[in-house]
């Protein structure tokens, strides 16, 4: 029977055994008080523990030992019980017999845990002991190949309607075939007529557009700042013993130069290390980001790179925060389906993306927790706001950065006040875990994952909301770089409004009819008008430089609607973009925004290359290439001298 005096017992063996072993139990254990799960928290707290700690536990109990090397050979049996089962409580099933469970463990003091696995298999348990990176290895590797599968065929299989995988159902591509066809032959036959009827149609849905941005624009610069909102003393009093397990996804393919960035930045969180699991997710075939990681010692081994101001022993303390995992090779490569397979694997309650270069506000997490608790069951998502760390660099970044202030302090914010499906960007998405993956994670075949999971979450009556913190990117440098960026993000707004288009009806009853129009006017809308604007400007150009043309295709009342859209158009587009600077008193960079058309233009060639790519590339990454400006953080880290001289 367990008694104080056996705990007692139990807790002083332990102790004594971690300080044989060269473990200060006080760093590790403080003042847990069960210590039934010992060995679980110095596991969460990543103490070193060799096997010869756990050859001696086995010794003293009289309980066979399982070699580490033995166990990665039976690692197909970890799919006998769950993955975060296995995760938690470090146990392994080696077989079931008619009377017995046979397990291996690295924690053969948790009682409890054996009590109720012979409860539920109705047999005796019978324990042997092996090490905490046995078990570890051998459940990544049981579970590697269901997880690249669930990564990338999940929801595909699951809910095929809302996979990306197919890019166009058959009812569509007729569709499609046929209204271009009954185009072309109308222009043929009558090219004046038809392109009244068409420039009268743009125009129209221009005079329609025009004011319903107008009025959601109006309600985030009204609303902006209210909703959910955390203050400083919220977070100040919060206690940190009751916070839930955090999980933070970092996906990373060829950014090695960004890895000690990460570092910092993660280790910046006010959160308390042994709640936080934070997975930089790499790509099996990404050499280039794997040797790096291994130089900086976050994958085992000894450090060839290290922070300037430390020793070896606190930056192992230092980086043990962080765990690289490598996501198996496929044939598409995409960051949801890393996201997928890091979601797979998650601990944490809650779960959290951030880019390699992101700077988060470093009590965004907290505030996250606090914000979750503020609301109903039906938010399972926190939108943080995003700008950049460089927004001055140059006029593409002061461009760049207009348009994130305007898009996340305001725009979002006016989707979110009038209850409408709010597209999620690529990063600090905070989610309630167990909800996320009832959801299927993110397609990985869509290249906009964000913003398909911000209109699923609406389709299932689920609700995200605008989180007060801010995180910091790098605004984008190099025009055909940010093209590059921009042609993605339109491929993959193209991909969910086909997608979520493919049933209309049955799109509209999972919506409502309100948040269906919203979907239309704010989401269609958006990608409609950077492809259609190009052929506006032409009309113009035509008009004032060649007005025999514009006369024969045009009457004169249609070009007076055209110039009137044309004119009231940019004005307000180019008043909401004032408006950031004037609401943030920022008036020196007021002439920026006078200037905003010429980024239009930019954004319409981003548009059309994202077309034409849908059409011949619809799942190709388009890689955004990082660290290009000059406020990159120089480099803390330096050569580990003590690493040379043992080489």
């Amino acid at each position: 029977m367990y008694t104080e005096e056996t705990r007692a017992v139990l807790s002083k063996y332990l102790k004594d055994l971690l300080k044989k072993y060269g473990v200060k139990d006080e760093q590790y254990l403080g003042t847990a008080a069960n210590e039934q799960n010992y060995i679980n928290i110095l596991r969460d707290k990543k103490a070193i523990l060799d096997d010869s700690f756990f050859r001696q536990i086995a010794t003293d109990l009289n309980l066979e030992f399982i070699e580490p090397a033995s166990l990665r050979n039976k690692s197909n049996l970890a799919l006998g019980l769950p993955f975060n089962v296995i995760k938690k409580n470090l146990i392994f099933i080696l077989k079931v017999t008619n009377k017995t469970v046979h397990v291996a463990t690295a924690n053969p003091f948790n009682f409890k845990l054996f009590k109720e696995l012979s409860r539920i298999f109705k047999k005796d348990v019978e324990i042997a002991v092996t090490t905490i990176e046995a078990i570890e290895e051998s459940l990544d590797h049981g579970y590697r190949e269901l997880h690249t599968y669930k990564a990338i065929g999940e929801l595909r299989d699951r809910a095929p309607e809302e996979s990306a995988y197919t890019v166009l159902y058959k009812w569509q591509k007729v569709f499609i075939i046929c209204f271009v066809a009954f185009l072309i032959i109308c222009l043929v036959l009558a090219p004046q007529g038809t392109s009244f009827i068409l420039f009268l149609l743009v125009n129209l849905l221009y005079f329609f557009l025009n004011p319903f941005k107008l009025y959601i624009s109006l309600r985030g610069f009204e609303n902006s700042g209210k909703g959910i909102t955390v203050t400083e003393a919220e977070v100040k009093n919060l206690n940190e013993e009751n916070l839930p397990i955090y999980t933070v996804l970092i996906p990373v393919y060829k950014e090695a130069e960004v890895l000690s960035d990460i570092v910092i930045n993660m280790n910046k969180m006010d959160y308390p290390k042994d709640k936080l699991d934070i997975k930089i997710l790499v790509e099996e075939e990404d050499d280039i980001t794997i040797n790096e990681a291994k130089k900086l010692g976050l994958m085992g081994g000894r450090p060839e790179k290290m922070l300037n101001n430390m020793t070896e022993e606190e930056y192992r303390e230092y980086t043990k925060i962080l765990d690289i995992l490598i996501v198996p090779d496929s044939d598409i490569k995409t960051k949801p389906r890393a996201c997928n397979y890091g979601l797979h694997r998650a601990r944490g309650e809650y779960v959290c993306i951030y880019d390699a270069e992101d700077e988060p506000d470093i009590d965004q997490l907290k505030k996250a927790i606090i914000a979750f608790s503020k609301v109903d069951d039906s938010y399972i998502c926190l939108q943080g706001h995003l700008n950049f760390y460089n927004p001055k660099e140059n006029l593409l970044a002061r461009w760049f950065s207009l348009e994130y202030s305007f898009w996340f302090d305001y725009w979002l914010q006016g989707l979110d006040f009038v209850d409408a499906p709010l597209p999620l960007g690529g990063t600090s998405n905070h989610f309630k875990t167990k909800i996320l993956r009832q959801l299927g994670g993110w397609d990985p075949y869509n290249v906009t994952e964000d913003a398909d999971l911000g209109i699923r979450i609406s389709i299932r009556n689920y609700n995200t909301a605008m989180l007060n913190s801010y995180t910091l990117e790098e605004a984008n440098l190099e025009v055909w770089n940010w093209i590059r960026q921009r042609s993605r993000w339109f491929k993959g707004y193209m991909q969910t409004f086909l997608v979520h288009m493919r049933f209309p009806l049955k799109f509209i009853r999972g919506l409502g009819w309100k948040k269906f129009a919203f979907f239309m006017f704010t989401f269609g809308g958006n990608i409609l008008l950077p492809l259609i604007n190009p052929l506006l400007w032409i009309v113009t150009i035509l008009t004032l430089f060649f007005p025999a043309i514009s006369d024969y295709l045009f009457p004169p009342e249609l070009q007076t609607i055209c110039e009137f859209n044309l004119i009231l158009g940019n004005l307000i587009y180019i008043a909401l973009h004032v408006g950031p600077y004037l609401l943030k008193r920022n008036y020196g960079s007021i002439p920026v925004a006078l200037t905003i058309p010429l980024y239009w233009v930019l954004i319409s060639i981003g548009a059309w290359k994202g077309f034409a790519q849908l059409i011949t590339k619809p799942f190709y990454w388009e890689k955004t290439t990082h660290g290009l400006s000059s406020f990159s953080k120089k480099s803390a880290f330096v050569t580990n001298s003590a690493e040379l001289k043992a080489t």
